[in-house]
């Protein structure tokens, strides 16, 4: 795992012992993406997931403090390749951020790449590095057969 930051980007680099056609699918197909995203240990609903370009998706995460709505719109998808999408926490309109996912394949591994752009500040940067990371422990166990969450 590599992690590159600036003060509003932080970009993320993982592999994953599946191909790049499952790795993608497992972000746009609703039951897949339903059964790993969101950090571990936080209860995260999907409810909308229209995986074209100018689709949107919506998903609920769930802490012991708060309700957290996050919704975005899909603005480019390369099947395998690439995948860019808006992120928003709802009712904030100052922090849309946009995330770049890039899938090379390696070997029959899948090199994932996450970029993160317009964070607005360190500490939300951060946040997401550590929020994104876990998800992403979540994303190969749930690849590499595991249970749901």
């Amino acid at each position: 795992m590599t992690v590159r930051s600036d003060d509003t980007t932080l970009e993320i680099t993982r592999v994953f012992d599946a191909p790049p056609a499952r790795v993608f699918a497992a972000w746009l197909d609703l039951g897949q993406f339903q059964s790993w995203i969101g950090p571990e240990g936080i209860d995260c609903e999907v409810e909308l997931l229209e995986p074209r370009v100018g689709g949107r998706y919506r998903l609920v995460m769930n802490t012991p403090e708060r309700v957290i709505p996050v919704s975005g719109v899909f603005r480019s998808i390369e099947p395998c390749r690439r995948l860019v999408f808006t992120w928003g926490w709802e009712g904030d309109a100052i922090r849309q951020s946009l995330i770049t996912l890039t899938f090379r394949e390696i070997g029959g591994k899948t090199e994932l790449t996450l970029r993160q752009e317009g964070l607005g500040s360190v500490e939300s940067r951060d946040g997401h590095v550590r929020g994104w990371n876990s998800a992403l422990n979540k994303l190969d166990h749930y690849l590499s057969g595991g249970a749901r969450r």
